[in-house]
């Protein structure tokens, strides 16, 4: 099976740049041991990671993180999908989706602070 790659970021709802958390330090842990992001900076109030193409940012904050969601472009999702339920995420089955006229395999999965993510590849 083939490398999942990460192509692309784009926000749903809220900012990629600046995705709410209420602590710093566990959540850098989950989205670089269980997403698969890599630290790249961090200060007291900020987190900037990245996976292939993809650079996010974390951000204290009293957002609502159920308030945020966001599309990562993915490149092999079912070898995304199966990394992550060994990993221990539950995600959605994959399933079609339209946007803009356009076929999309996605599948949903929600981080334990609140961010909805979906990821998906044209059909």
């Amino acid at each position: 099976m083939s490398v999942p790659e990460f192509l692309a970021v784009y926000p749903i709802s809220g900012e990629t740049e600046a995705l709410p958390v209420n602590a710093l330090g566990p959540a850098i842990g989950y989205y670089v041991h269980v997403l698969g992001f890599s630290l790249i900076a961090r200060d007291d109030t900020t987190a900037t990671l990245r996976r292939d193409q993809v650079t996010i940012g974390l951000a204290l904050s009293e957002q609502d993180p159920e308030a945020v969601s966001c599309y990562f472009s993915v490149r092999n999702i079912e070898a995304l999908r199966d990394e992550y339920v060994r990993k221990g995420i539950d995600p959605t089955e994959i399933r079609l989706d339209t946007h803009n006229g356009k076929n999309f395999r996605v599948f949903f999965a929600k981080e334990p602070y609140g961010v909805c993510f979906c990821f998906g590849e044209p059909a």
